[in-house]
């Protein structure tokens, strides 16, 4: 009996603070602050262009309710973020991850301004080399007389 009370007492030493290492516990403050990051961070599933954090509609409250709640129980920001990109895809995100699905978003941008900017030095190139013919024409004209 003693034997069994001793390797219980044991492993509970042993795996008890290995289970607490792995949830986080957050103190109020830090909860508030993470929970409105989160919150900052999320678009609002029924608010064009609000985040959770912005918008006042029922849905946004409840997942507001929600963030609080996976961080009671101790569940990180990046575990949060997945659960609602699970639930509600990757459009809930203001900033969505690159893959092969946003791979376009991520890259348009940076086409246009290349492309612009390689538009605006031909244009400038080709503005300076008529004015430079125009100079030249002007010249031999004057010299031709």
């Amino acid at each position: 009996m003693n034997l069994r009370v001793m390797m219980i007492t044991i492993l509970l030493c042993v795996f008890i603070p290995s289970v607490l290492a792995d949830t986080a516990m957050y103190s109020p403050e830090k909860k508030r602050k993470l929970g409105f990051e989160i919150a900052q961070e999320l678009r609002c599933p029924s608010s064009d262009n609000r985040s959770l954090f912005d918008s006042q509609t029922q849905i946004a409250n409840e997942l507001k309710g929600h963030i609080f709640k996976q961080l009671d129980e101790g569940q990180s920001k990046q575990q949060i973020i997945d659960f609602m990109v699970a639930r509600f895809g990757e459009r809930i995100r203001y900033n969505p991850s690159i893959n092969s699905g946003t791979f376009a978003l991520w890259l348009i941008p940076f086409m246009l301004i290349i492309l612009s900017i390689v538009g605006g030095i031909s244009w400038v190139m080709t503005q300076h080399k008529r004015q430079s013919a125009n100079e030249k024409s002007v010249i031999d004209e004057k010299n031709y007389e």
